[in-house]
């Protein structure tokens, strides 16, 4: 309530917890500024630090393929493709030299120019598939190429396929001496080596 002070003076009494109001605001303006500036802040460092994406491809017919080619006389190639196969490459679209690739083929599946030719590589002479059903290979890309395993005619040995990129496309080849797998028969008639051979699209944006 005003009082009369002395000369006549109108004074106002002010409560002493009372603050001026104005300045109540202002304070929690500059507060307020300074917490979205923070956050804004955390949220540049966690994008630096996150790390580049990543994808993963399915491997699986028709979009891939497999095909093996074997030899007769040394020279005269003989060309078949698996049609049931399963698996998966994780690639990361910043570093297109790094995957990781896993793949598992039924090597009954197995299908050559005939169906005689077909019955002869996947008889007891070859493939040998009644007895090793089980077919896979996995490994990491390396720059041009790709290291890893593989299992055919119920051995596990490395491998190493040449990988090429042809604009969104990857081609992985590998030429594989066969008596190393245990496949040993027919060594006059029948080429030293099998091609095996990979063709896939390649969703990385430097594919």
């Amino acid at each position: 309530m005003p009082q009369v002070g002395a000369g006549g003076q109108i004074v106002t009494s002010r409560r002493g917890n009372d603050s001026p109001p104005r300045i109540d605001h202002e304070i929690a303006f500059v507060a307020s500024q300074q917490n979205i500036m923070r956050l804004i802040v955390l949220l540049l460092m966690l994008c630096a630090a996150a790390p580049a994406a990543a994808g993963e491809l399915t491997l699986q017919p028709p979009a891939t393929a497999v095909a093996i080619r074997a030899y007769g006389i040394g020279f005269l190639p003989f060309d078949g493709k698996f049609t049931r196969f399963h698996g998966i490459m994780r690639y990361d679209d910043q570093q297109p030299e790094k995957c990781q690739v896993m793949l598992e083929i039924d090597p009954s599946s197995v299908q050559m120019s005939s169906q005689s030719m077909t019955e002869r590589v996947t008889g007891a002479d070859f493939l040998d598939v009644a007895r090793y059903p089980n077919m896979g290979f996995s490994g990491t890309c390396q720059g041009d190429g790709v290291s890893g395993t593989l299992t055919m005619h119920g051995q596990t040995h490395p491998l190493s396929l040449e990988l090429k990129r042809t604009g969104r496309h990857l081609t992985a080849t590998a030429h594989l001496p066969r008596a190393e797998w245990g496949i040993t028969s027919h060594p006059l008639t029948v080429g030293r080596t099998i091609r095996i051979q990979v063709d896939l699209p390649y969703p990385g944006e430097h594919a």
